[in-house]
């Protein structure tokens, strides 16, 4: 693929799912020399900031040259209350390459739970059990057999890869070079990979709600992404974690799991099955096609 100027929409996606490492990962390959990784790692433009209109979408990233690839990795593509996000990124980036991260369905579920109610704060639901009932998408985000088809869909095959969330931690090197190759990149292993540390986004929790509403009124500010252009992300999320939050006592997910009704359990259970399955025969044919043996890293018991 040759990376040429032109158009607003990204050259490289890291597309999901939410809480399966997709972070750090996008931290590795946003170090590319080649790759311009927008100024915030989720500008979420195709689903929740869609009205917002091109020319702020295009401010968060460099201008446009030749051979430098806009990386966007927003999760929210592959959130089912988005249902457009993938039609409308396809219609921008029609040759996109997209990355798309998988963890052991329910850890993946519950660390999402945990996320949006000791993060963001917008989970009000007592426990995981209660959240689902509510109508919490969290297990559809999981659903892995209905995304990969909407990705297998919506982008040619070769456009597409999947990444065990084990992958990603044990040899994140050798995953951000099959991504390089499939954009057409040469490698690049120049990192700090202490740095990379700091890109791990645990759950973490506020001090108190005025630290989480000046958080929140900064995110959505004009200044934000001027603000981390001149800090940089490593360093506004120190300062973050130095002064505005902290680390807070979650439950397990074996705990969360007990908060769920029998109906409940059975129906994670056959997606947990319907899931893996799907991952297991993606990544079978994807090892054949590209000579990789990921499929050691899928399901993982560490997950």
């Amino acid at each position: 693929m040759t990376i040429e100027p032109g158009g607003i929409g990204p050259d490289l996606v890291v597309a999901g799912a939410a809480r399966s490492g997709t972070t750090q990962l996008a931290a590795r390959l946003g170090m590319h020399p080649a790759v311009d990784p927008c100024v915030v790692k989720e500008p979420n433009y195709f689903s929740k900031e869609y009205d917002r209109g091109e020319a702020w979408y295009d401010s968060y990233f460099a201008p446009r040259e030749g051979g430098l690839a806009r990386l966007d990795a927003s999760v929210s593509y592959t959130f089912p209350q988005y249902p457009q996000a993938l039609d409308r990124l396809a219609a921008a980036s029609p040759d996109a390459f997209l990355v798309y991260v998988v963890r052991e369905p329910l850890a993946r579920a519950v660390s999402h739970y945990h996320l949006n109610k000791f993060y963001f704060g917008h989970e009000k639901a007592a426990d995981f059990g209660a959240a689902v009932r509510s109508g919490a998408p969290y297990l559809d985000v999981s659903d892995y057999e209905r995304w990969l088809g909407r990705l297998h869909t919506t982008f040619a095959n070769d456009r597409v890869v999947v990444v065990p969330f084990q992958a990603v931690a044990s040899r994140g090197q050798a995953v951000a070079d099959v991504v390089f190759r499939g954009l057409g990149l040469s490698p690049f292993d120049d990192v700090d990979e202490g740095e990379l540390l700091a890109h791990r986004h645990n759950v973490v929790t506020f001090r108190g709600q005025a630290s989480r509403r000046l958080t929140r009124k900064l995110r959505h500010s004009r200044a934000y992404p001027a603000v981390r252009r001149v800090l940089g992300a490593h360093t506004v999320k120190r300062i973050r974690s130095l002064v505005t939050t902290r680390v807070p006592d979650m439950p397990s997910v074996i705990d969360e799991l007990r908060s769920c009704d029998p109906g409940q359990r059975r129906a994670i259970e056959q997606l947990r099955e319907r899931a893996e399955a799907s991952v297991t025969s993606h990544l079978a044919e994807q090892d054949a096609r590209l000579g990789l043996d990921w499929s050691a890293d899928w399901p993982s018991s560490s997950s």
